[in-house]
């Protein structure tokens, strides 16, 4: 744990030992002197200690407002004319204009809806209350012009659980690997910006790059899919290229903590990783690919959003492997994992059924690699974690 600086407070207690012994101060002036020089130096020290887990890397911010990703020309550009201003909505919600051949459908979906309500009346004598609880919620949304619109959301920590879990329900059914119901096709010579994965959502497109994820899904289901993937791949060409630091600054106490990027130099990183962006620089443990000042992990970051993390334990790494290889277990009944055996300077290994990470064991001492949000491939990062394991347990 981090001692707190005491430097302040030190000059506090002084200030009022020299005020107790001065003038022609009444006691009460004194007293209350006192407590203003102590609740002074005592909220810049905790000012200070608030604040350190603020990274001093340079930074992408996130926008105040979900609507700040793209500019609303940009977005027209791609969808057609927008009815309303952007909203706030579950991210960013952009209601279109309905088009007359849109509006015509649903006002034929309506009078169809209609002649069943009335041919129910004749036949069984429902009444409306019962008619509207049988009606589906989509034909009330279909009625509302505001439901012709799309919603943008961006996810600066998107994690590949569900492509994980995705994976594992297709080999479940003896699908072959990387074949997925909601996968679309990724290019194989990608630049580092295009989608590390692409998927459909219901009514839209969900893309990854890196540790960013976009989706645009729209609110009905006869607002065209196709221009989706083009406004996820605009947004995702303005988000800024560098490292987004944590909101949440929490992590899981560790004891006997060390930075963890003496583990791997950037040279070391960069003969596998290719050239880094920025230095190495600290991480969430929590939230492996976002950047804390006072982070457990430790970050390699390369274009495209990709990061590659180190994610040390330097005491009590058995327990933790061991809970995580009983949670690994659990899931495994709920859909398989592949089975791997990882030689290197280490005594167990395992791979996390739920991040995907790799998990290696030396004596109390656990390396977590979180290797699927950087380009690296599995061989790529056991290269890695050999190094740095030399460094973490000798």
């Amino acid at each position: 744990m981090r001692a707190r600086p005491l430097g302040l407070l030190a000059i506090a207690s002084m200030t009022v030992m020299l005020t107790a012994c001065g003038g022609n101060q009444s006691v009460a002036d004194k007293s209350s002197e006192q407590r203003s020089n102590l609740d002074a130096a005592r909220s810049e020290d905790e000012g200070r200690s608030r604040d350190a887990w603020k990274p001093a890397i340079r930074a992408a911010a996130i926008p105040a407002e979900p609507c700040g990703w793209i500019p609303v020309a940009d977005v027209e550009a791609v969808i057609g004319k927008l009815a309303e201003p952007p909203r706030k909505e579950d991210g960013c919600r952009y209601t279109l204009v309905v088009p007359e051949s849109v509006a015509a459908k649903r006002q034929q979906l309506k009078a169809t809806q209609e002649k069943i309500s009335e041919n129910l009346r004749k036949a069984f004598g429902t009444a409306a209350a019962e008619e509207a609880d049988a009606r589906s919620p989509l034909f009330d949304a279909l009625q509302d012009p505001r439901s012709y619109a799309v919603t943008v959301n961006v996810d600066v920590n998107g994690g590949v659980e569900g492509e994980l879990a995705s994976s594992a329900v297709a080999r479940e059914f003896g699908l072959p690997a990387g074949v997925e119901m909601d996968k679309l096709q990724t290019q194989d010579a990608r630049t580092p910006t295009e989608w590390d994965d692409a998927r459909r959502v219901p009514y839209g497109f969900s893309g990854r790059v890196g540790h960013v994820r976009v989706t645009v899904a729209g609110q009905s289901p006869d607002v065209p899919i196709e221009p989706m993937q083009t406004l996820a791949a605009r947004v995702r060409d303005r988000i800024p290229d560098l490292p987004f630091p944590v909101t949440n600054p929490y992590q899981v106490l560790q004891r006997g903590t060390k930075d963890a990027c003496s583990l791997l130099t950037r040279a070391e990183a960069e003969t596998v990783l290719g050239p880094l962006s920025i230095e190495p620089y600290r991480s969430s443990s929590n939230w492996p690919p976002l950047a804390h000042g006072e982070g457990f992990a430790c970050a390699y970051f390369t274009p495209g959003h990709h990061v590659f993390v180190l994610s040390p334990t330097w005491e009590g790494g058995a327990q933790s492997f061991k809970i995580e290889t009983g949670l690994g277990g659990l899931i495994g009944i709920v859909a398989p994992q592949e089975s791997v055996v990882i030689k290197g300077p280490w005594e167990r290994a395992h791979v996390s059924g739920t991040s995907g990470a790799l998990l290696f064991l030396k004596g109390d001492r656990l390396l977590e690699v979180y290797y699927r949000t950087s380009r690296a491939t599995r061989g790529d990062a056991v290269k890695l974690a050999a190094t740095a394991m030399q460094r973490l347990a000798p």
